[in-house]
Parts: C-alpha cells; structure tokens; sequence
C-alpha cells in the first residue's frame, strides 16, 4: 500500500465512520447493553445483563464452530467466550462500583519468622524434587523467563492454573524486539524466526478531520508472533534442561519463611528461594499489596479477527475516525494488522482510554459500537461483509504508583503484574521482551548474592522517571467523567499536532515514541517545538490535563532531565571491572540495579 493509496483510503473510511456515528445516535437505547452502575453500592448485576443479542450471537456462533476438546489458554486474550466477556464484564463493574472482593481470613501472601521445617539447604535442593532456586508463578510469559534461567543453570518450576499453552491470537512486536528473546538464553535466532508467522508494511497513523496526511513508517509492530509456537518452544527448551511445569494448578497460597518461600500448590507443598509473580493484573499477590485501589486508568479493548478485507497489506499503528464519543465513553482509537491466517485475514482493535468511574461503559457495550465502526473504518458495508472468526477483548489497568514495589522478601513481580508496561500500551509480550535481559540477569545476580530480602528486590524494579512521565499523555488521551471537553476535536487536534511536530524532527525522536519509549531530548524537543508552532493550543492542553496532574508531571519531566545526563556514565559504569568485582556480591548487585534504573529510567535501554 503506497501513501497515496492509503490517504485515499483515509479520507473514505473517516466520512464513512462519520456516517455510521450520527446513525448510532438515533438507535434506542433498548438496542444497546446498560452503561451505568448505581452510585451506591448493591449486588452486581448477573452476567447475562451486558452482552447484546448481536454479539451473544457471533460469540455463540464461534464457540459451535470451534472443536470443543480444544483448550483455551489463560492470560489476556486467551479466552473468548460469552461467559469470559460476561466474567470480565462483571468484574469490570465490580471496580467501577468499587465493589471489592472481601479480603480473605488468611493472607495470601503469609510471612512466618525463622526457618521452613524441613529447612532449605542449596546443595541438598538440588536432588529434592520439590525444592527449586525459582519458582515462576503465571507460565504463559512466565515461561519465556523461566526457560532464560533454566539454561543458565537455575532450578526452575513455573505453576500455571491453565494449560501452559500461547493463545491462537498472534501478538505484534517489532522484529528487534524479538533479539531480547535470543540474547536472554530463552531461545535461539532460528527458535525466534519459526514463531513468526507474518511481516508486513507499511504502518500507518491518521487522526479524524486533521486535514493532514497520514504519517506512515515502517517496522513497528510489524511482526505477527504465535503465541501458541512461541510458548510451546519455550516449554520444550525448558523442560529439556530440566525445567518443571506445574499445569492446570491450583497455587493455594505463598508461605515466606527466613530461608525460603513455601507455596501451595494443588494441596501440596513445594519450595523456593524466590517466587516470581507473573500472573498479570489479576495476580491476587499483586490484589494484597496494592489493597482496594481503583486503577488510575484502564486502558479497555475490544476487537476481532476476521477474513474477507481484500486491502490489506499494511498496517494501522493508531488511528481515529470519529471525535470524543458521548456517554463517557471518550476517544475511540484503533489498531490494525493483517494476520496469518489467511489473504484477507485482518486484525482489527478498539479501544479507548478512562478511569474507573461507574459511570464508564460495559466492555460489551464497546463491542457494540465496535460492530459499528469497524466495517466503516475498513471501508466495508456491514459486519456481515467479513467472517468473523476471533473476537478479543479486555481491560488493561494502570496505576501512577508503578512500578509495583513488593512488600514481601523473596517474592518479586514481573510482567504486567509489576505495573512496568507503559500506560499507553496492552502489556504483554512487548512490555516483557523490553526488560527480558534485565530481569533475567537481575534474578540471577540476586540468588548468587543471596539478595532476595524486600529492599533488594524492590531494587530490581525501581523508580523509572520515563514511565511516570507517560502519564501525562494517557490523561490527555483521556476524558475525565466529570467534565466535558471544550472541544469534541480536542484529542484529535492534540495527536495531529504532536504527531506532525514529532515527524518534522525527524526519526529518533519519532520512533521511540511510536515504540512507547520516553526519552527526555525526545521529550523536550516536542514540547518546545509544539509551543513555539502552536502557541495558541497550549492552554487547552493545560486545562485538559489539570494543574495537579501537570505540576506531578513535572517533578518526574526534571527527574528524566538527571537520568538521562547520569546515563551515560551509568552505562560505562555497568562493564564490570576489577575494583567492581572486588566489591561484596550485594554492593554488585544493588550498584547494577540503581544502574539499571538510571538507563532504563531514562528511556536509554533503547535510545542512544
């Protein structure tokens, strides 16, 4: 697809999401699933009050269609089912109400003072079959660490409450991205390019009514990789150097005792110097610490895969094609990217950025309004007009308190449970496969100095201003409940604005931000170059965001400023050398993780 092609394309498929928004707004409200909750609190509604008729329908349609032996993978987007959108429905309008599950009598997480029992010597773990240096709980990415460090020598089991399998979904990542999974021992280059089913170009961003061209590049989560393959080779590798998966297991609860962490698993005991919780937003470690806290933001997500789009060569990185949309709903923004599957396979995404009011949409709603806009938005007719072979959908909470500092020795978090994915992104595999090498290298730095008390682990994920920074730009993308915009094109005319400054920079400054890398040059020169070219839009992003939010920000904009002078040399620092070597096991250990913090704080793990 050319950009002449893809500006024609443009400009059809915004008039034609235009048309089929006025539409919408003369539909009853009958034809649509409730969108508010009461404001005090009272049981939550039963599941079958939230999914249209239309897409019970298609989900009901899918779940015949498919073989009914085939299991389902856990983790985001592995379930796709009535009752996995009315399960994550109602838990959805449990936060929004703030209707919190009652914390149980015991802990989950229990801490005992002195020793297990039975003890936990390392030379006799080695033969003990239920005694590991690491246990990783949360296998389907779990897995891509757990088989890192299996192959450096560590003792490693990963509990999965599923089967340990990748969805069918493909996820998108950037080819470079993929050498993480190489350099970090997980797999081999020829491991890495059998996963990837799909390569395409170019990518394109466009904003509604912006009378600008699209920006188009290349490169950016333009890789399709199957889960199902990536995982399944993982576990293969893992289990050949002696790696033990525990699947479909109940993890009953985590005992941390001076000596070793004792965990439940299945009714049955098994121990390790360190627990590692990958078990995504959901980790019910991650629910203890961090208590009944609403998210800050939610990033919520609807989509589908479907057969029938006849353009599709490239990609859509994030798109709009309508305003700020009514009933608290915000600004919708898309995805798109062809899949594997088939010519005219087509992956496509909705979603839209807000807080946990209750006066926020169900996710079935947005499913609604997503069988739509998506065919206009493609340029089809209706959604008759494709097989609709997949649909997705989920709900992805941020909190500014990230990321997550554990409260607990010998138990760390990683992944989305560690709240280290930007704001503005799904999570995922992107967000491990960034911090792959890091976490891999921390952990077995930690066990060999025997660092796996609370400070030392709070260590390994520490402050990192770039990704506080980022908050800022969600609460832009975002529509607080209790005002209404000025401008119904505000959010349009800011990403116009910031995309088109970005681009006139040039590719370092553009491309990191594409990637959701924050940097502070990149940072600034945008900020700069946007007041000096449109003055006159500045206060209108002040009063969107809030002088609270943008006085916060700025600590964290001045704390980027040192990380990045202090990254150079932090770098440099990180070789070892003689007199670092000289130095206790722990003083290595806790200097490379503040060095780490600085370079990965500072966006530099990426930029140079």
């Amino acid at each position: 697809m050319d950009s002449d092609s893809t500006s024609t394309s443009t400009s059809t498929a915004a008039a034609a999401c235009a048309a089929s928004k006025r539409s919408r707004r003369r539909r009853s409200a009958s034809a649509r699933a409730p969108r508010t909750m009461p404001s005090t609190p009272t049981p939550t509604p039963t599941p079958t009050s939230f999914a249209s008729d239309r897409t019970r329908d298609i989900l009901t349609r899918l779940e015949a269609s498919s073989s009914s032996s085939s299991a389902s993978a856990l983790g985001a987007g592995g379930r796709t089912t009535l009752a996995a959108l009315e399960g994550l429905d109602a838990a959805w309008a449990r936060t929004r109400a703030g209707q919190f599950p009652p914390r149980p009598s015991t802990p989950y997480v229990r801490v005992h003072p002195g020793e297990t029992t039975t003890g936990f010597d390392d030379a006799a773990a080695a033969d003990d079959a239920d005694a590991f240096d690491v246990v990783v709980c949360g296998g389907t990415l779990g897995i891509l660490v757990a088989t890192a460090l299996q192959r450096r020598g560590v003792k490693v089991a990963v509990v999965e409450r599923g089967p340990l399998r990748g969805r069918a979904q493909e996820w998108n990542v950037s080819r470079a991205e993929t050498a993480a999974l190489v350099d970090a021992g997980a797999l081999t280059r020829e491991d890495v390019d059998a996963c990837v089913m799909i390569e395409f170009n170019p990518i394109r961003c466009g904003f509604h009514n912006s009378g600008a061209k699209d920006l188009v590049t290349r490169d950016i989560l333009n890789t399709g990789i199957s889960p199902e393959r990536l995982v399944a080779r993982c576990r293969e590798r893992f289990e050949d150097a002696g790696g033990v998966v525990f699947e479909n297991s109940t993890l009953g609860g985590v005992e941390v005792f001076d000596d070793a962490a004792r965990l439940d698993v299945n009714g049955a005991p098994i121990r390790a110097r360190l627990v590692i919780d990958c078990m995504g937003f959901g980790s019910p470690i991650v629910r203890q610490i961090r208590g009944d806290m609403k998210p800050d933001g939610v990033c919520v997500v609807v989509g589908s895969c479907a057969e029938g789009f006849e353009n599709n060569d490239g990609a859509d990185l994030i798109y709009t094609c309508t305003d700020i949309e009514e009933d608290y709903r915000g600004q919708y923004f898309w995805e798109a990217f062809p899949a594997s599957t088939g010519p005219t396979d087509r992956t496509t995404y909705m979603f839209t950025y807000m807080d946990a009011d209750e006066k926020r949409p169900s996710v079935s709603s947005m499913l609604d309004d997503y069988w739509d806009l998506m065919p206009k938005y493609q340029g089809l007719n209706s959604i008759e007009d494709v097989n609709v072979k997949r649909v997705l959908f989920g709900t992805f909470p941020t909190y500014r308190d990230s990321p997550l500092r554990t409260d607990f020795d010998r138990v760390m978090q990683i992944g989305d449970a560690s709240g280290i994915q930007s704001p503005l992104s799904f999570g995922g595999l992107a967000a491990i496969l960034r911090h792959l090498t890091r976490i891999v290298g921390a952990v077995e730095e930690a066990l060999d100095a025997d660092a796996l008390d609370r400070d030392a682990l709070r260590a390994v994920n520490d402050y990192q201003p770039a990704l506080s920074a980022s908050w800022l730009f969600q609460r832009c993308m975002m529509v607080p409940y209790d005002s209404k915009p000025r401008r119904r094109d505000f959010i349009n005319t800011l990403m116009t604005i910031n995309f088109g400054v970005m681009e006139s920079l040039g590719d370092d400054v553009l491309r990191p931000f594409l990637q959701d890398v924050v940097t502070f040059k990149g940072l600034g020169r945008t900020l700069v170059s946007m007041t000096l070219t449109k003055p006159l839009f500045v206060p209108n992003i002040l009063a969107q965001a809030g002088a609270g939010p943008i006085l916060d920000w700025f600590k964290h904009f001045v704390a980027l400023g040192v990380y990045d002078a202090l990254a150079s040399p932090a770098k440099a620092l990180m070789t070892p050398t003689g007199e670092f070597q000289a130095l206790p096991k722990r003083a290595r250990f806790m200097i490379r993780r503040k060095l780490e913090a600085i370079v990965y704080g500072a966006g530099r793990d990426q930029v140079e």
